[in-house]
């Protein structure tokens, strides 16, 4: 395996930056900070759906360089591809600090790949340059972003994008969309199922939990979002749940002083 990981790491080294390319027969996994998150951090380890499209740009150009950037674990990985992480996933070639430059030339891969990852993100905007920078002209993205899920996901979660908000981002960095879909496991039934899963999965008292199991769709969508009905569960909730579940946030905020 090590013999393996040294080979891949000599394959990318004229695409990685300065000084983790300057050691001959240094292999993967590098850390580059002691800043990164520990598994600890997470529930358990993430292990999102590929997009098929970018797997099969993988493998029909072997001869090119690919990043799976935010890889989680991957059961199935490739030799032209780099793996990198915010934390030490089994999968990862490259351990890096979260929201930083990542340590990858200008101009050297010839797609990347991000699921699931910018809206754990605390700065997508930045994340999104980043790849621009990264790829070859010419060079595509592969990107799985969530629109209407509760929050989720470990240490944070930060953004969710509309498709037109998603399309904005990448085209205002540089992009041409070639297409903008709802994926088979991006669907309404799973915004549906997840939000009233979590929303019983929180309710404690087993007889709240009953009555909340209780209601049809005609009852959800003829109540009032006042009704003492809903009030009747969602005072139920614990502060995260509410949260977790929101409709909306507000702010307020004051500008320092200095």
């Amino acid at each position: 395996m090590r013999d393996l990981r040294t080979a891949k790491y000599e394959r990318f080294r004229s695409a990685l930056q300065a000084p983790i390319d300057q050691e001959p027969n240094r292999t993967f996994p590098i850390f580059t900070t002691d800043r990164h998150f520990d598994l600890r951090d997470y529930e358990s380890e993430s292990a999102n759906h590929e997009v098929e499209m970018f797997v099969n740009l993988v493998r029909a150009c072997p001869d090119e360089l690919f990043l799976d950037l935010g890889c989680g674990y991957r059961e199935r990985t490739f030799e032209n591809c780099l793996y990198l992480e915010v934390y030490p996933s089994r999968s990862a070639d490259l351990i890096v600090e979260p929201n930083c430059l990542y340590p990858i030339r200008s101009g050297t891969l010839s797609g990347v790949g991000c699921f699931a990852v910018l809206e754990h993100t605390r700065k997508p905007w930045l994340v999104i340059e980043e790849i621009a920078r990264m790829l070859k002209p010419g060079g595509q993205v592969f990107i799985d972003w969530p629109f209407l899920q509760p929050v989720h996901g470990y240490p944070s979660h930060y953004f969710n994008a509309t498709r037109e908000g998603l399309i904005s981002l990448f085209e205002d960095n540089g992009f041409k969309t070639d297409m903008a879909y709802t994926g088979a496991h991006q669907t309404a039934a799973y915004t549906i199922q997840w939000i009233l899963g979590r929303f019983a999965h929180h309710l404690i008292d087993p007889q709240l939990r009953h009555d909340f199991s209780r209601l049809t769709v005609s009852d959800m969508v003829s109540m009032d979002q006042q009704d003492p009905v809903w009030w009747k569960f969602l005072n139920a909730l614990p502060p995260d749940a509410f949260s977790e579940l929101a409709c909306g946030n507000m702010l307020v905020a004051t500008k320092a002083t200095t």
